[in-house]
């Protein structure tokens, strides 16, 4: 387990994560990951992801993705002090 979690970083290269893990793995990362070349979740993304999700699985996904998205750019803009309490890190 402590492998897989360390491996997250490196997923296409990893041995340790499904096929359907891999392409939600895709999914977050053409989501998250600015892109200047235009649409970042293609068609062909979006057929292999329904390839290993019903509808309510995807939806569950996209709003994992969406509330990483969030603490992620409330992170990058709060830039939170680790271990101090809420408190803390806005006096």
């Amino acid at each position: 387990m402590p492998e897989r979690i360390a491996a997250v970083a490196t997923w296409w290269d990893a041995p340790y994560f499904t096929d359907a893990e891999r392409v939600a793995l895709e999914l977050a990362e053409a989501v998250l990951q600015p892109s200047t070349w235009g649409e970042r979740v293609s068609d062909e993304l979006y057929t292999e992801v329904a390839r290993h999700y019903g509808d309510k699985a995807i939806a569950t996904l996209a709003l994992v993705i969406g509330q990483a998205g969030f603490w992620g750019a409330f992170a990058l803009i709060g830039k939170p002090v680790p271990g101090a309490g809420a408190a803390g890190q806005w006096p």
